[in-house]
């Protein structure tokens, strides 16, 4: 599949999850809504972790490490990420994102979507991170204000 392809498709899964996400929301109110998404993003950190470990079979998950990984994975994704390395940790600039534009796809609107990133990113991806090097740490720096905007996530020594 090519890049753009992927991207339509993984636009379309997280639209349906966005969806999904709302008729929760309506039943059971935004903040357990967040809490059980955080929750299931964390498992899915550490089976992350794992099936990484098991896979690349490195020493060090260092910066070096980490960067090209992270952002090989949101490639895989259909996003169009650069990966900036600064002097004490890895920027990655999210361009084209299938996870925002599923969310607007279906009505999400950015307060809401940025709650969602915030919560599933920290718990998914910094629960990885912390699995494989507990020195370094994984935020999602800046949350896109507009669609042509980027995301940043940043991995950094604690």
């Amino acid at each position: 599949m090519s890049s753009e392809e992927v991207y339509k498709v993984a636009r379309n899964i997280f639209g349906r999850y966005g969806a999904f996400f709302k008729a929760v929301v309506n039943e059971i109110g935004i903040d357990k809504t967040l809490e059980l998404h955080a929750e299931a993003h964390k498992e899915l950190g550490i089976s992350t972790a794992d099936m990484i470990k098991e896979t690349m079979r490195v020493t060090e998950y260092d910066l070096d490490t980490l960067g090209p990984l992270l952002r090989d994975g949101n490639v895989s994704h259909g996003l169009i990420t650069e990966m900036v390395k600064q002097p004490t940790s890895i920027l990655l600039e999210n361009y084209r994102c299938p996870v925002y534009d599923g969310y607007r796809m279906v009505g999400i609107d950015n307060t809401t979507a940025e709650a969602l990133c915030q919560k599933g990113a920290i718990a998914k991806i910094g629960t990885t991170v912390n699995l494989l090097n507990p020195k370094l740490v994984y935020e999602l720096s800046h949350y896109r204000l507009k669609p042509e905007e980027c995301c940043v996530e940043e991995i950094k020594p604690i």
